[in-house]
C-alpha cells in the first residue's frame, strides 16, 4: 500500500471532519424533531388539571365568602342604624315629658303616649288672653323653632316667674291654644327683632289666643315679656304592622283635630310584638318610679321617673352558607330618665 504524503493526510482529515459534522447535524435535527413531536403524557395532563381545579375552587370559595360576608355586614349595618334611629327619636321625646305635670297619657308594653314638646319660643308681647311671639328665621338669632306648626287645641306651657325672687315658686303655666294667627304690629324691633331686616311686613309675628284649663284663670301677671313658651301635643310611639305589610315597624302618631293620626313608620323592621318579659318582642316599654319599682298601670303615671325601651331588629336570613339561613337579629336597651318627674 503506497504511503500518503503529509499533505494528502491533512486533506483527508479535513474532508472527514466535514463529513462527520454534516452527519452530526443531521442526527441532532432528527432527534430534535422527535422530541418536539413527543408533548405531555396523559398522567401529566390529569395531574395538571387536578391542580388547576383545586386552585380554581379555592378562588371561587374566597370570592363567594366575601360576597356572603358583605351581604351580612350590610344587613347588620342596616339593623343597627334602625335601632339607633328608634332610640334617638324616643329618647329625645320621652326625656322632656313631665309625669307630675300630667304629660303621661298611656303606659303599655307595646305603646307609650304622652304630651310631647315639638317647639319653643319666647313672649315678645302679651295681652289679657293673648301672647305674641316672633317668627322663625330672624336675621340675628333664632327665638322660635318648631317641627310642625301649632294647631288649635295644642297645649302650651309659659314660664311663670311668680312673686318670689328665687325659683322655689316658679311654675310652667299650662294654657291651651284657642287660635293662632299672623300679626303685623307686635314686636316691631329691639330687643327681639331687627326693625329693618325683620320688619313685620316681611316676617309677620304670631298672635296666640289662649284658653285657661283648670286651675288657671288668666295669664299670670308674673309672666314677663321674654318668658319661654313650650309647645306640646299628644304623641305616641308603638310597634305596629302597616297595612299590606307582614313586617313590624316603630310607628309615630299625633293627636290632632280630635283624633289620632295614622301611625307612620319611623324605624324598622323589628321583630313581632309578643307580650311578656320572657319572650323577645320587637319593642317593649317598661316603666319605673324613682326607687326602681316597676309600674304596670296608668294609675301610677304620676310616679313615673324612668322608661326602659327594649328594641329588637330583624335583618332577614343570613347569606353565609355555614349559618344555614339563620335569622339575623340585633337589640338595644335605652334607659330614659325623665327630666321633670317631680
Amino acid at each position: 500500500m503506497p504511503r500518503l504524503t503529509p499533505t494528502a493526510r491533512r486533506a483527508g482529515g479535513r474532508a472527514g471532519a466535514r463529513a462527520g459534522g454534516r452527519a452530526g447535524l443531521r442526527a441532532g435535527a432528527r432527534a430534535g424533531l422527535r422530541g418536539a413531536r413527543r408533548g405531555f403524557s396523559l398522567p401529566e395532563l390529569i395531574i395538571t388539571l387536578f391542580l388547576l381545579s383545586i386552585v380554581g375552587t379555592a378562588i371561587v370559595r374566597v370570592f363567594t365568602k366575601q360576597q356572603q360576608s358583605y351581604k351580612d355586614t350590610a344587613k347588620t349595618a342596616t339593623m343597627r342604624r334602625e335601632l339607633r334611629m328608634s332610640g334617638m327619636l324616643m329618647t329625645q321625646d320621652v326625656r322632656s315629658i313631665s309625669s307630675s305635670g300630667g304629660d303621661v297619657l298611656e303606659m303599655s308594653e307595646q305603646r307609650a303616649g304622652f304630651n310631647g314638646t315639638y317647639g319653643s319660643s319666647i313672649v315678645c308681647a302679651k295681652g289679657a288672653n293673648t301672647l305674641y311671639i316672633p317668627p322663625p328665621g330672624l336675621v340675628h338669632h333664632e327665638l322660635t323653632s318648631w317641627t310642625s306648626f301649632p294647631k288649635v287645641g295644642d297645649t302650651i306651657y309659659v314660664y311663670n316667674d311668680s312673686l318670689l325672687a328665687g325659683a322655689e315658686d316658679d311654675v310652667w303655666q299650662k294654657l291651651a291654644i284657642a287660635d293662632i294667627d299672623k300679626n303685623l304690629a307686635a314686636c316691631p324691633g329691639a330687643p327681639f327683632t331687627d326693625p329693618v331686616l325683620d320688619a313685620p311686613a316681611v316676617k309677620p309675628r304670631y298672635k296666640i289666643t289662649v284658653s285657661y284649663p283648670s286651675p288657671s284663670t288668666q295669664i299670670g301677671d308674673s309672666v314677663k315679656v321674654g318668658a319661654v313658651i313650650r309647645f306640646t301635643r299628644p304623641m305616641r310611639y308603638e310597634l305596629f304592622q302597616p297595612s299590606g305589610s307582614g313586617k313590624w315597624y316603630l310607628g309615630f302618631s299625633e293627636y290632632s283635630g280630635g283624633a289620632w293620626t295614622a301611625a307612620e313608620p319611623v324605624a324598622g323592621p323589628f321583630r313581632p310584638f309578643v307580650a311578656g318579659d320572657g319572650t323577645p318582642s320587637g319593642l317593649q316599654f317598661r316603666y319605673y318610679d324613682s326607687l326602681g319599682t316597676r309600674l304596670t298601670s296608668i294609675t301610677d303615671k304620676l310616679r313615673l321617673s324612668r322608661v326602659d325601651v327594649y328594641t329588637r331588629a330583624e335583618g332577614g336570613a343570613s347569606a353565609v352558607t355555614e349559618r344555614q339561613g339563620a335569622l339575623m337579629t340585633d337589640s338595644t336597651l335605652f334607659r330614659i330618665g325623665l327630666r321633670n318627674f317631680k
